[in-house]
């Protein structure tokens, strides 16, 4: 997943934490959803930008078919690492290219497909990003987008911020917002618009984030984000005031103590005019 170059996906142990805690609790959920809501899957040719761990191209590999295919692309080699393990046994094959979102490394034209969950927002230059999107996409192809809204709506992560504020970690915190607050959906649209894609649509999904193991365990998913090793470098007295800032905030945010507060996502979706 291509990242700016504070929010960093590429040390290894931010690889394994996220594939490990982030993607069963977060990733996969809303993995199934997109490929639920978007069903034409079958014989297309999909290229899954950012794709991370590559939770997503396995699902999609189970809908393309026998005639389909599946492209997984990503400028981090620790992620696709894992994203080749995962996909090991899909069928039809998945195939993994290491590219960043502009320039991709594709022909024009080659990909019916492009669906990207929660990467587009730290892409660099995201305008250039879509127009790759339309380059390397046939006519009358579809691509979907999904990214996080503001942090307030995602629940969650809005806590972790909320705790490392009330540590004085008000650095972190920003660190925190930036996979949600650096993408406004009116910016997004236009982003798409003016690659030159049609229809373009935005709708806002939300699905309430689980964690069966409880408060305790939450804590932990902190630790688990791009930001972890910054937390771990605290003080341990500055690590224990934000685990106690964190629970007393999701003491309030859970009913059960295992529903997290919800999550909500902008998820674009457009059209290659012919």
């Amino acid at each position: 997943m291509e990242k700016p170059s504070e929010f960093n996906f590429g040390d290894q142990s931010v690889a394994d934490a996220y594939d490990a805690v982030l993607v069963p609790i977060l990733f996969d959920p809303w993995a199934a959803q997109l490929v639920d809501d978007f069903k034409q899957w079958q014989g297309q040719c999909v290229l899954d930008l950012a794709t991370g761990t590559g939770v997503l191209a396995q699902r999609l590999a189970k809908h393309v078919g026998p005639t389909g295919k599946v492209i997984g692309a990503d400028i981090n080699g620790e992620m696709l690492t894992l994203a080749r393990q995962r996909c090991a046994g899909a069928n039809p094959p998945v195939e993994f290219i290491e590219s960043p979102a502009e320039p991709l490394n594709l022909p024009g034209e080659s990909v019916d497909v492009v669906v990207c969950q929660q990467g587009y927002q730290f892409f660099p230059d995201k305008p250039a990003a879509a127009r790759e999107m339309f380059r390397v996409m046939r006519k009358h192809g579809t691509v979907i987008v999904s990214t996080w809204r503001p942090v307030e709506e995602c629940e969650f992560f809005g806590s972790i911020c909320d705790a490392l504020h009330t540590v004085g970690e008000d650095e972190l915190s920003d660190m925190m917002r930036i996979p949600f607050d650096s993408m406004p959906e009116s910016e997004l649209s236009l982003h798409f618009e003016a690659a030159g894609f049609d229809d373009v649509r935005v709708r806002q999904h939300q699905l309430a984030l689980t964690v069966s193991e409880g408060v305790s365990h939450a804590v932990n998913v902190a630790y688990s984000t791009p930001i972890g090793p910054k937390l771990r470098a605290l003080t341990e007295n500055k690590q224990a005031q934000f685990r106690k800032a964190f629970k007393e905030q999701l003491d309030e945010l859970s009913s059960d103590g295992q529903t997290m507060g919800r999550m909500v996502s902008n998820v674009l979706s457009a059209e290659k005019p012919s």
